[in-house]
């Protein structure tokens, strides 16, 4: 009957891997909501950084320049295309 203490040490590191690897999702699950978190505070700090630029009440810094620039171009592009698929839902 040397069988049975091999199953149960089987049994037993099997049991210690699926706790182990139970602790591994949770910490990749909290890693992602903390990512999800802080990808959301740099959104509203990026938004309201701009804001203060188009109020005239913050200076570009010269590495943010072409950035800025760019958010501009694609502001205007969404403007546009925002506007041409109210125009299209007008008609029909």
């Amino acid at each position: 009957m040397e069988t049975q203490p091999n199953v149960a040490n089987w049994l037993e590191s099997f049991r210690d891997r699926v706790v182990h690897r139970s602790q591994v999702g949770k910490r990749r699950l909290d890693a992602t909501f903390t990512r999800r978190d802080l990808d959301g505070k740099l959104q509203e700090l990026g938004e309201r950084f701009l804001g203060l630029v188009q109020q005239g009440a913050a200076a570009v810094p010269q590495e943010l320049a072409a950035l800025v620039q760019e958010i501009r171009v694609l502001q205007d592009r969404l403007r546009a295309q925002l506007g041409e698929i109210e125009t299209l839902e007008g008609e029909g």
